[in-house]
Parts: C-alpha cells; structure tokens; sequence
C-alpha cells in the first residue's frame, strides 16, 4: 500500500518501535524533477532537509530493525560535492540512529558521463543503519553465493598455509595440508543490479525508479516473513513489489499523487498504461516512436542514456538534434 503525502508528517503517525526495516532511496540532490509539489534540494541544504527524518526512522524501528539508503552524490563546478560525506557525518553527531556498514551498488547499464575528464559513472551507496547491531536481524545463510571459478580451481589441490607446520627441534619439518573446498562463500560488498531503465520506458513514467532486486535483497537478508517493510520515498512501489513477493506487509509514502496512484495499481496488479519513446525534430514533427529507448537508439544513432536523460531529467531539452518524449501508447 502507497499511502500519498509528505513523508515527513506520515511517518510521525508509525509507533514507535514498529518496523522491521526501512529501504528507500530518496530525491537526489540537484538533479531529478520528481513532479509538480516535490521540489529538488540543493547540496547546501541537502542534510538539513534529510536528518529530521533520520530520528523518526529511529523511532519507528524496532532493535532488530535496519535502515537501508540508496543515495548517491553530484557535482557542481568541476568537483565533487560532499554533501553525502556531510550526512553520514551529521547523523551520527545528531541522530541516535548508528552507522553499521556501507556498500556499492554497480549500475551494469548506467548514464554515460559527458564530461571527457571523468571516469563513467556507474556507481551509487548504500548506507546501512542500525537501531542496536547486537539484536540487527541478518540472515547471512541466505545470500551466500558460490564461490569464484579461480577459488574452485585453487581448492583442487592441497592448501599449504604459510607457517604451518610441524616443528621438531625448533625447525619446520613438513608442511600440513589443508583440505579447502568451500561450497559457499560470503558475498562481497559490491551490489551489482542493473537499473530499471527499460521498464521506464514502457510503463514506469518515473525519473529514477530502481531496480526491484535491490529492494529486495535487503528485504530477504534483514527481515522474515510476515515483517514490515517501509519506503518513505516510495515513489512507484518498487519497494512494496519486492515487499509483496517474499511475503511481507510493507507500506509506503510518495508525495506525488499521480506516482501514488500508478504504484497502487501497480501493486494490485492492475494493467498499465504502456508508454512510447518519441521523436520530434526541432520543428515538433514527429519522426517516430519505439517501444523503449535502446530501439529509438538504433534508429536515431542517439545514445540510449541521453534520450533518457532528455525526457526525465530538467537540464536537457533535446538530445541529437530531437525533442525526446515519453507519450502513452495509443
């Protein structure tokens, strides 16, 4: 359930001590046009804006609980800003909430980077925070992976531990073998899922909506079935999907009432409006549509990430000589 308003006010009527994990992945800095009443925060005043919100997340969840972050940073002027350093910083100095761990989220199709003098940009944090580590639910059994094909390899032959061995009269005799074949190993730090631009194209007519499994594996790893799943940035219920599958009540705020709507639907299975990408030329003639943007690209020679960048984001108005537009299908 998409419940429409100010997250800020709708989170205040949660309990105390309610929930079992929050997951969301608020307005980025500067950059994204949410819609008509969400207005976009500059870095300046970013932390001032976020850290109230910090305490009453603390508040609705329980010891067990965690408080998943989806965030990333920008820049401005040929730097970086650290706004997002300043609001790790803060929260511990100003919140109750505690820092447990960071990790990487390696967005496998992610937005070109225009600049010639950086690196592409594929990557974005993940901030986890706590209520109390000592009771934090974690369910590492649940996302062990397989081990790497070099780690097979090594495990075919005896493992000969530097230092170990059997000393007699003070000298190192024999080395011990170790037998080491692990089935399982522990996942690394580094998320990589890929974005959710081909469904924006055709039904999500959301500027950043994220990929379902990110939501969903931190819902798998830090909760049980039957346990309360929140997103206070819900948007178009991503989160409540991910939520809905591994069998757990969620709820979710977006003050966008038309996004609100849309994930509800979404949410009780309701069939969706497809969407088109078009092109106009500067005249506004159409020239085509397709049904996303990697088709529109092949025909256009227009990169797929800058049609994108053209119809969701606000600093571009057109894109290799077109006017980009995402129009309901007809």
């Amino acid at each position: 359930m998409i419940l429409q308003g100010d997250c800020f006010e709708l989170i205040k009527e949660q309990p105390d001590n309610s929930v079992d994990l929050i997951v969301t992945s608020p307005p980025y800095a500067d950059i994204v046009n949410y819609g008509q009443n969400v207005s976009i925060k500059k870095p300046k005043d970013y932390c001032d804006w976020l850290l109230p919100l910090f305490n009453e997340i603390h508040r609705v969840l329980k010891p067990s609980g965690s408080f998943i972050l989806n965030i990333n940073d920008n820049c401005s002027n040929g730097l970086r800003n650290p706004f997002i350093y300043e609001l790790i910083h803060r929260s511990q100095n100003e919140t109750k909430l505690k820092f447990y761990d960071t990790y990487i989220w390696h967005k496998r199709n992610g937005i070109p980077n225009g600049s010639p003098k950086r690196f592409r940009n594929m990557t974005e944090f993940i901030f986890h925070f706590v209520k109390n580590q000592k009771e934090m639910k974690f369910h590492m059994e649940r996302v062990m992976e397989e081990p790497a094909d070099e780690t097979k390899n090594r495990s075919k032959y005896p493992w000969h531990p530097k230092g170990h061995g059997t000393i007699k009269d003070g000298e190192r005799t024999e080395k011990n073998n170790i037998d080491y074949k692990p089935e399982l190993v522990r996942p690394d730090n580094v998320f990589r899922f890929a974005t959710a631009g081909k469904e924006r194209d055709n039904h999500i007519k959301h500027p950043a909506p994220f990929n379902k499994e990110l939501p969903k594996y931190f819902i798998n790893l830090l909760t049980d079935e039957g346990d309360l799943v929140i997103d206070v940035f819900g948007g178009i219920g991503t989160t409540n999907m991910a939520a809905k599958e591994l069998n757990r009540r969620h709820i979710s705020y977006e003050l966008n009432p038309k996004y609100a709507e849309f994930g509800n639907n979404r949410i009780e299975g309701k069939e969706l409006e497809k969407h088109m990408v078009c092109a106009y030329d500067l005249n506004d003639n159409l020239v085509g549509c397709w049904d996303n943007r990697e088709q529109a690209s092949r025909a256009t020679g227009v990169e797929s990430g800058d049609i994108m960048r053209t119809y969701n984001r606000t600093k571009f108005e057109t894109r290799g000589g077109y006017k980009w537009k995402l129009e309901i299908e007809k």
